[in-house]
């Protein structure tokens, strides 16, 4: 009978004890869970920002092309990491070559005061040296005996590649500027890589009349929008064509078309033969010796240009002033070339 009864006394306890380990058992089931789950998940990764790997201001860099060791200046403002656009400034020939950068020496100089305001990345690449050892471009004259022989067009396309791929740009981000010979060599290295660039500006440079076989010959593979500025009485690169810079009488810098022909090959290319310009005059300063006249040709692939009056070869600038000479005229000081070929560029 006792035992009966201690028997019913402990079978309340046992089924109390037996419902606490249960319980237990699912918080500690809870808690691990918990544990477990938290250990598992590990904080999200940081995003990895971008480097620019050149330092800010003026650095001069070294690109070898073959055995050969080629040179340029790169430009990046104070402001800019993430840079977002490229500009490549090719120097004319027979001149100062990279020295075109230092500020206040030469209108394509300007170019720096955009890049500030504009948050991109400025390069000036340097030329091969000519006969008389100075610094210029191996373009598309096939009657150049008096240029380098060198290849630039493996420089400068090996270089714009480089950059777009550190800078993590694209063509559509990239644009290429030029004067004289280095506008004649913005039209080679357009007519052999234009898928590499979004659009070009030059000044005071026509297409070769005797071009040499190849891209030289037949022109780009696709349109490509453009700005020109033309000085009407340019000493240099001939008006209506013929020998560059042929002050010697000996035409060893080769021969180009007219600059009216090397107009209507753009407008041809880019579809504008026949489009009405939007035209309109600039005269802002009034001792140079004429206006500078804008036609801006709308379509797909646009056209501007600039038709200096009373102008010469210089590079048009209001703010870097070229004297004049006999052997490159008056400079147009109504337009700042690296100012319109930047608001070209950016409205693109």
């Amino acid at each position: 009978m006792k035992k009966n009864n201690l028997n019913k006394t402990r079978e309340p306890l046992r089924r109390f004890s037996d419902l606490l380990i249960i319980k237990l058992l699912v918080f500690c089931g809870f808690l691990c869970g918990c544990s477990s789950s938290n250990n598992s998940s590990s904080p999200a990764p940081e995003p990895v920002l971008y480097q620019n790997p050149y330092s800010v201001g003026d650095s001069i860099n070294t690109l070898s092309i073959g055995e050969v060791s080629r040179k340029f200046l790169l430009y990046r403002p104070a402001t800019v990491n993430q840079p977002k656009a490229l500009v490549v400034v090719l120097h004319g020939g027979g001149g100062t070559g990279i020295n075109v950068a230092n500020p206040g020496e030469h209108p394509l100089s300007v170019f720096r005061a955009v890049a500030d305001s504009n948050d991109f990345v400025l390069v000036y690449p340097e030329g091969s040296l000519d006969v008389q050892g100075n610094p210029g471009w191996n373009d598309c004259r096939s009657d150049a005996p008096a240029h380098s022989s060198a290849d630039d067009l493996s420089f400068l396309h090996a270089l714009i590649l480089k950059l777009q791929a550190e800078l993590q740009l694209t063509s559509s981000e990239t644009f290429l500027a030029g004067t004289s010979n280095g506008a004649v060599m913005t039209f080679a290295y357009t007519f052999h890589f234009p898928s590499t660039l979004k659009a070009i500006a030059v000044s005071s440079g026509n297409l070769p009349a005797l071009p040499k076989a190849g891209a030289c010959s037949v022109g780009p593979t696709i349109p490509i929008p453009i700005m020109l500025t033309y000085g009407t009485e340019d000493p240099a690169m001939p008006v209506n064509g013929g020998c560059v810079a042929n002050f010697g009488g000996l035409c060893n810098r080769g021969t180009v078309i007219s600059q009216q022909e090397t107009l209507n090959f753009w407008l041809s290319l880019n579809g504008l033969t026949g489009v009405t310009p939007i035209s309109s005059i600039i005269d802002i300063n009034f001792v140079d010796q004429g206006p500078a006249q804008r036609f801006f040709y709308s379509g797909n692939t646009s056209l501007l240009y600039f038709k200096l009056n009373g102008a010469g070869h210089p590079v048009p600038s209001a703010s870097v002033l070229t004297d004049y000479s006999p052997t490159s005229g008056f400079q147009n000081r109504d337009i700042e070339f690296a100012e319109e070929a930047w608001k070209f560029f950016e409205a693109l």
